[in-house]
């Protein structure tokens, strides 16, 4: 009788099936999957569907924590781990921002310290520096201080690894600004990825680029001018640019349904990225709260907006979320949505993690969850998450 403590049976769809099945764990591992029997699942139902775990390249904070400034600890890390895994993400990239250098070094290095934590280690691949070296614009600029960004700097970023402890995964950089291409083709050859951002670049300078070895644009069809030339700016080469991946916020306040619809036509499944962008309010309850010092509102909806305006001041997306929005919205099936929140971007960092659909004689590593389609936004309700065979929602 001890051992049947140890064993669970979840019951749901395979992403992509038609038919349910009974899958059995004990003590973590898959020992069987099959049609459904007349024992009452543990977890799950007939409606339940089951997916990979999720990876998020882009996460700014969530659940109250901020990774930005220079209060944040490993502890915050190690917890923002956790709520992540809660909510289907098993491995994520955090963000640090444009901010003073002693900040983002302070970021880098308590990063770095929590991931000697192994379980942190094996979720967190590497960091995102979003900036400094992007755009001093109003427009492309978007959100981040004028009076932090500066221009593309070796000696700089070299400190900015050393605190990482190597650890950086990508950078966002603007590649029209001066020294932006020497800097990209340096970086790309220390094995990290240059991602084109926050930037107002002509079609030469973003063909550049790339050449150069960018290889990503972040949050597609944000940060840029609110008004452009309508055939000549830089959303058009960077859609049509086939060596360019593309992260893309598909919580359809960032990117509205028809957009998105048309970024994941033109970039094809294999290049699109669902991302979240969240920041530290995501998780929380609607209410005013403080977003680096400016007043903003998270409303009912999830829309975050900087107080008394309808400008968008960041996003609440969960990824799980983001991935049934852009399956709902575009001609993505649920199977491709998960993909690009998954194996497509692990494919572009190099992360081993398979990301699959259960298998007997595995660890479980999966999210069962329903979507309440009744509800305009299909709304997602996790109802467990398995992590390298440990439940942890």
């Amino acid at each position: 009788m001890a051992s049947r403590k140890h064993r669970i049976l979840v019951r749901g769809i395979l992403a992509g099936a038609d038919e349910p099945s009974d899958i059995l764990l004990k003590d973590g591992q898959i020992e069987e999957i099959k049609p459904t029997g007349r024992a009452t699942p543990d977890i799950g139902s007939n409606t339940c569907i089951i997916a990979p775990t999720l990876f998020d390249i882009q996460v700014n904070g969530a659940n109250g924590i901020d990774l930005q400034g220079d209060s944040v600890t490993p502890e915050d890390v190690c917890a923002l781990t956790d709520f992540l895994a809660s909510q289907g993400v098993s491995h994520w990239i955090p963000t640090l921002i444009t901010g003073p250098a002693r900040h983002m070094l302070h970021g880098c290095a308590v990063i770095a310290a929590a991931m000697q934590d192994p379980r942190v280690r094996q979720a967190i691949p590497g960091i995102h520096l979003e900036g400094p070296y992007i755009s001093p614009e109003d427009g492309p600029r978007g959100a981040h201080d004028k009076q932090q960004v500066r221009p593309p700097s070796l000696e700089e970023f070299e400190e900015f690894m050393k605190a990482a402890d190597g650890q950086i995964a990508y950078i966002t950089v603007a590649p029209e600004v001066e020294g932006a291409l020497g800097f990209i083709r340096e970086v790309s050859r220390r094995k990290v990825r240059v991602a084109l951002g926050h930037h107002n670049a002509s079609p030469l300078e973003i063909e550049r680029a790339v050449e150069a070895g960018a290889v990503l644009t972040t949050h597609l069809g944000n940060g840029l001018v609110g008004t452009m030339d309508r055939h000549h700016n830089p959303l058009w080469p960077q859609l049509a640019n086939d060596h360019l991946w593309a992260s893309l916020i598909a919580d359809l306040e960032h990117l509205p349904p028809h957009v998105l619809r048309a970024f994941v036509r033109a970039k094809q499944p294999q290049r699109v990225i669902l991302v979240s962008d969240c920041v530290h309010l995501a998780g929380l309850k609607p209410g005013v709260y403080d977003l680096g010092g400016i007043p903003v509102e998270l409303q009912a909806s999830g829309r975050i907006c900087l107080s008394g305006t309808e400008y968008l001041g960041g996003s609440s997306l969960m990824l799980l979320q983001g991935v049934v929005n852009a399956m709902r919205v575009t001609d993505l099936t649920l199977r491709q949505a998960l993909a690009c929140a998954s194996s497509i971007p692990a494919r572009l960092f190099g992360l081993k993690h398979p990301f699959r659909l259960p298998k007997p004689g595995t660890k479980a590593n999966f999210v069962a969850f329903t979507i309440a389609k009744s509800h305009e936004k299909w709304k997602t309700n996790i109802k467990a998450v398995f992590i390298d065979g440990e439940q942890r929602a």
